[in-house]
């Protein structure tokens, strides 16, 4: 598939007429999460995922044993463990961010994106889960009406992913690699100045807190 995990289809008996169904899966377990979220791809794919034609709702599905929503997480202070002992250099070649981050990303999925969070303890989970989303829209049918449906071709077409990236598109994975530079920050930072060439003239030229305040404004 071009986006996305699980796509359903609407074919004709006779296999002439292919129409995407309206729901995709997109299935991340919790280290596929943590590393997207790192190297970029996250953004950039739930980007896609919104743009994609055709797609009446989206299921984020997160499988893995670990809490999720903080439902379960473990307290108390972790500074004193390994994982937060590591320096810059292993924590970007072994990507891992701690539970309340990725819960935090999931939330901002569900409720900022408008994506379904689903949460799998394991793949036999995931498999029944996607057992019973096969099984509900089979129920639902298609429809006498094909008003809406769009073509696979086309979703196919539209939603492939270009090998040449827009130079802002590298810029905010670049920026998402340096510790704390989370979502919301990338955002601001590459809608402001775009390229890594402007930054750099702006930190050349400015205060930090010019740059702050800069930033700020624009909210």
């Amino acid at each position: 598939l071009p986006l996305g995990d699980v796509l359903w289809i609407w074919r004709e008996d006779d296999g002439t007429d292919e129409l995407v169904a309206g729901w995709a899966v997109e299935r991340k377990t919790f280290h596929d999460l943590s590393g997207s979220i790192v190297d970029g791809r996250y953004e950039e794919q739930k980007s896609r995922l919104l743009e994609a034609p055709g797609l009446d709702g989206v299921i984020y599905l997160i499988e893995g044993h670990a809490p999720l929503f903080g439902v379960g997480a473990e307290q108390g202070d972790n500074k004193g463990s390994p994982r937060a002992q590591r320096g810059f250099g292993q924590r970007l070649m072994a990507p891992s961010l701690p539970a309340a981050s990725l819960s935090t990303s999931a939330v901002h999925t569900q409720l900022i994106s408008g994506f379904h969070v689903v949460h799998a303890a394991s793949t036999p989970h995931t498999l029944a889960l996607l057992v019973a989303l096969h099984g509900a829209l089979a129920l639902h049918g298609r429809g006498e009406e094909d008003k809406g449906f769009v073509p696979y071709k086309e979703f196919a077409e539209r939603t492939r992913k270009s090998c040449h990236s827009r130079i802002f598109e590298a810029f905010g994975r670049m920026l998402r690699v340096v510790p704390s530079c989370g979502p919301e920050a990338t955002e601001a930072l590459v809608d402001e100045f775009q390229t890594p060439h402007a930054f750099a003239a702006a930190l050349r030229d400015n205060s930090d807190t010019n740059l702050l305040l800069r930033l700020r404004a624009r909210r």
